[in-house]
């Protein structure tokens, strides 16, 4: 199941993104470009249905439509 949460900050270039609420999430390296991009204040729906291992967090700014993997830190 998705949730939902507003973007907060960009830390480090898109490699640290925090929410709202004060949670934390770390970028994928190949995602970084993605994300260092995205603004303050838009929609993240954030799943766990990633099959990545390690990055097991699929992200969508619901404002453009990108995804992203990430990882709670």
């Amino acid at each position: 199941m998705a949730e939902r949460e507003p973007l907060s900050e960009i830390q480090k270039n898109g490699e640290l993104l925090v929410l709202l609420a004060g949670r934390r999430l770390r970028v994928r390296a190949a995602d970084i470009s993605i994300s260092s991009k995205w603004l303050v204040l838009s929609e993240l729906e954030i799943s766990d249905d990633a099959n990545d291992p390690l990055y097991n967090l699929r992200v969508r700014n619901t404002e453009n439509n990108e995804e992203i993997f990430a990882m709670w830190m």
